[in-house]
């Protein structure tokens, strides 16, 4: 069952507006962001040095959301030691 044009391209804006809030609201500390929209999920990926900036990044998400919708968030983003040079999951 595949997806309507409508549909994939209000999934990449949504997908684009939640990348900038995180950015915004993280301050660009997570690294290797991506977030997708799969079958009604947002999936947020990355990496970052703590805890409180993957919290941050939640809540990036849920201002872009709102309270409308119970929509499942999976934040797949790596708490990890990050060298200068090094990046996660190496």
């Amino acid at each position: 069952m595949g997806m309507d044009d409508a549909t994939i391209r209000k999934n990449e804006e949504l997908e684009r507006s939640i990348e900038r809030q995180i950015v915004q609201r993280t301050w660009s500390r997570i690294h290797r962001l991506h977030v997708e929209v799969v079958e009604g999920r947002i999936v947020v990926h990355g990496c970052t040095s703590s805890y409180y900036v993957k919290q941050l990044a939640l809540q990036g998400v849920l201002d872009v959301l709102g309270s409308a919708d119970s929509v499942c968030v999976d934040l797949d983003i790596e708490v990890a030691s990050i060298a200068p040079r090094a990046t996660c999951g190496r």
